[in-house]
């Protein structure tokens, strides 16, 4: 069983108001202050008055936090795959009744080793000709252009669901050397499973991407909000269109072994803000 360690910071401070009024707290937690690259984090923020605006800002750029109750809200944010170990600035900013508030707090990424997974492919699965190269390109292209979108509302909520029945990931983060040549690390997670055994989605959300591509065969992406996205690769088939609405569990397609592909495999990868994280940690997150 995967180890999610936890470390809850509380920083309690207070904002004044005008005429004299009752001072309004807001408490932040954070869960695991020294995660390792790879690693999802959720952010809680208590607050016992209605909120003009909250969100976290994490690498630089503002992320929507979730109304999760009255007066709670959570955000979920990332550690990626090849961030830089060291101290990183989370920082909530809160607005209550026009007043600015701004927390800072540290987070200290930890270096996590990854195997090294050496393969040997046929040649026509590793060198391409010019419009092979546009065509894989333009893929690329597409998939970058999806995860750059940070839409609202926010649809995903805790706990996520597994992609599939008899869920064994294998290969995250792993160094592949293709052929002699170290190639980027894997950003996913392999699950083996026979053909057509259902793949459904791990939260609500909206399609974002539904085609078939060189490399990741017949793939849909999955908009969960606020900057979170799931990644089904290499299915037999799927059921859903570009911009529909889709359910937490809601069957999407089906394994296969489409696009560049060995055998019957899902190939399952999740980006949230702060970039690609191992998606089996994100099963072990309850908020709480």
């Amino acid at each position: 069983m995967i180890s999610f360690f936890r470390v809850v910071l509380h920083i309690a401070f207070f904002l004044a108001v005008c005429f004299a009024a009752p001072a309004a707290s807001m408490t932040v937690s954070v869960a695991d202050a020294v995660p390792a690259q790879g690693s999802p984090l959720v952010v809680v923020v208590s607050t016992p008055e209605p909120v003009d605006n909250l969100a976290v800002v994490w690498k630089g750029v503002s992320w929507p936090m979730l109304k999760t109750a009255p007066g709670r809200y959570e955000a979920l944010i990332g550690i990626d795959l090849l961030a830089s170990p060291g101290p990183e600035s989370l920082v909530v900013e809160q607005v209550v009744k026009g007043a600015r508030t701004r927390h800072e707090e540290t987070v200290r990424v930890v270096e996590k080793a990854f195997p090294v997974q050496r393969l040997t492919l046929p040649k026509r699965m590793t060198e391409f000709d010019n419009a092979m190269l546009l065509r894989i390109d333009k893929e690329r292209r597409a998939l970058a252009d999806r995860f750059s979108r940070v839409t609202l509302p926010v649809l995903w909520t805790l706990p996520f669901l597994t992609p599939v029945d008899g869920y064994r990931p294998e290969n995250f983060g792993v160094r592949r050397e293709i052929n002699g040549e170290l190639r980027m690390p894997h950003a996913a997670v392999d699950i083996r499973l026979p053909a057509g055994t259902p793949v459904r989605a791990i939260a609500d959300g909206v399609v974002a991407l539904a085609e078939e591509q060189f490399f990741g065969g017949k793939t849909v992406t999955i908009d969960h909000g606020g900057g979170v996205f799931s990644t089904y690769m290499h299915l037999q088939n799927y059921s859903v269109k570009e911009g529909l609405r889709v359910s937490r569990g809601e069957t999407i397609g089906a394994v296969g072994a489409t696009g560049r592909a060995t055998g019957p495999h899902l190939h399952f990868a999740v980006r949230i803000p702060g970039g690609r994280i191992d998606p089996t940690l994100l099963f072990e997150l309850t908020g709480k």
